[in-house]
């Protein structure tokens, strides 16, 4: 071949691979690859040393490699089709939910996962968070004018509400309240008037009893436990040892692999709800603020995907995926922290989970779909 010719082809690969770059949101995509590999290292920091707990982070860097395969997908698939097919999801996350409560797997107390011949084990719930995100947004952007009726924004709720109910029969309250946060977190975003929240809230408040009531022994156990710490007893062992592990790292931290509240095992599900303050051991006051950082970016960049949106669907969708992460990880690390009721609620991108980290892989591909289609690139 001609040197000319060669040259000719060299320039058409690189203008390629630029214009397969452009099509990701290069910002989002660092920050999530930098969150999920710092969460392999922490769990394979917390995992050292205990037999139950080993291979976790090689099975959780599987779980990353095909969550890198969707998220690579996203800004080739148009994020629009999606609405139509909102309806579609939203009657098999029912089934799926239904199914769940029929031949699920109880663990811990609550009837939340699939077995698959013992190989591994789905917990749809994770799933169905990111397909309220998909079904809220297509409902409120197809009622855009009628939002600012009440019976459509309750009409809403009661859409939201039907999955919410069928999470809390696992039970799941943690779940249930997230579902929760993103019908607010997207129906605000769609203009929900003061006036309906107040009645909203009024009307949630005179449910309560009735919530309570509906509660398991040991969710109305953590509740109390976290009211009155004076008479929980070793019940606040998690928490106790949370707050001893973030105490102990000071502010530069005890060192990689070298925190002897997690090496010595002090600090239990230190590699999913408590894996914060197994971080904060570690890496001290200034690595928990990082990693922080790097959630709040996450979360920033996916509003501002959305406030620069074509339409509202595509709005309402980073909307949603926004208000999950970030309730999620205040959740979270107020748990950590004693400043909330133990929730059972993961670290977004970070704690082990292959369920939830594909569904979070799952929501950052939509976004990356959404941030893509606000200006094709042909390439």
């Amino acid at each position: 071949m001609a040197p000319l010719g060669r040259m000719s082809i060299l320039r058409g690969a690189r203008s390629s691979a630029r214009g397969l770059l452009q099509q990701f949101d290069v910002v989002l995509l660092g920050l999530t690859a930098l969150l999920v590999l710092f969460g392999i290292l922490m769990i394979r920091s917390s995992a050292a040393g205990s037999p139950s707990l080993e291979g976790l982070a090689a099975r959780q860097a599987q779980y990353a490699l095909a969550g890198a395969a969707v998220v690579a997908l996203g800004p080739f698939v148009n994020y629009k089709t999606l609405q139509g097919l909102a309806g579609g999801m939203y009657v098999l996350a029912v089934l799926l939910l239904g199914a769940i409560l029929a031949v699920g797997i109880t663990a811990f107390g609550a009837q939340r996962w699939f077995d698959f011949f013992g190989l591994f084990f789905v917990q749809p719930s994770e799933l169905v968070k990111i397909g309220s995100v998909v079904w809220l947004a297509s409902f409120f952007a197809r009622r855009r004018e009628q939002v600012l009726e009440f019976r459509w924004v309750f009409a809403s709720l009661v859409y939201a509400g039907v999955p919410v109910v069928m999470v809390l029969l696992q039970p799941n309250l943690s779940t249930a309240a997230m579902l929760g946060f993103i019908w607010f977190g997207i129906a605000w975003a769609a203009g929900l008037r003061w006036t309906h929240l107040g009645t909203l809230a009024l009307l949630g408040s005179a449910s309560m009893p009735l919530l309570w009531l509906g509660l398991v022994p040991y969710q109305r156990a953590r509740i109390s436990n976290f009211l009155f710490p004076d008479a929980a007893g070793g019940a606040r062992y998690n928490v106790e040892q949370a707050l001893i592990s973030i105490g102990s790292g000071g502010w530069l931290g005890q060192g990689y692999g070298q925190s002897s509240q997690v090496q010595l095992r002090f600090l239990k599900v230190r590699h999913t709800d408590f894996i914060f303050s197994a971080s904060a051991a570690e890496f001290g006051f200034v690595g928990a603020l990082v990693l922080l950082a790097l959630l709040a970016l996450l979360v920033l960049r996916l509003l501002q995907i959305a406030r620069q949106s074509d339409d509202a669907f595509g709005a309402y969708l980073c909307y949603g995926l926004a208000t999950l992460f970030f309730v999620q990880t205040v959740l979270n690390v107020s748990v950590n922290l004693n400043l909330f009721p133990v929730a059972g609620l993961a670290l977004p991108f970070v704690s082990y989970g292959g369920s939830a980290l594909l569904a979070a892989a799952l929501g950052i591909a939509i976004a990356q779909s959404v941030n893509a289609q606000r200006n094709p690139r042909k390439f």
